[in-house]
């Protein structure tokens, strides 16, 4: 059995600090300001979309499968009242040699190994779909070559 242990604090009146390890970020706080950075529900749902690639990647190394672009796009619809989420979903654009068929076995096989997706799905409604080819999301993912060293 695995813990993680997470330390938040508030910086100041709009943001808070998240801190795991020797990494932190620094997120909005201040409720409907859009500008104190990245709120509460937009990092659960990086959380979800980032454990989702991370469990794509192992499943495609394990079944051999090269993936040459990946990124992925999570929205999601909250109720007022209780505030909740109550649904959500993600497209995953991958460029690779599969077929649309083994592409979404493979995704399959990500969900099943995410511990993000497996804990929201228990509470939310989750779909998501792949999408084969060139098409991404509106922020271009970084492609490994291009990430700064």
């Amino acid at each position: 059995m695995q813990t993680y242990e997470v330390c938040i604090r508030r910086l100041d009146a709009a943001t808070v600090q998240a801190s795991a390890r020797s990494f932190s970020v620094v997120l909005g706080g201040k409720r409907a300001d859009e500008t104190a950075g990245m709120n509460p529900v937009e990092t659960l749902l990086s959380s979800l979309g980032a454990c989702l690639l991370t469990s794509l990647a192992m499943v495609a190394e394990l079944s051999h499968i090269t993936m040459t672009e990946v990124a992925i796009r999570v929205s999601a619809t909250r109720q007022d009242r209780p505030p909740r989420l109550i649904r959500a979903s993600y497209e995953l654009f991958l460029q690779t040699d599969v077929s649309q068929e083994r592409a979404e076995r493979l995704l399959q096989l990500a969900e099943r190994n995410s511990t993000v997706f497996q804990t929201l799905s228990q509470s939310v409604s989750l779909s998501g779909k792949v999408t084969l080819g060139r098409s991404k999301p509106d922020h271009a993912p970084v492609k490994k070559d291009d990430r700064p060293s």
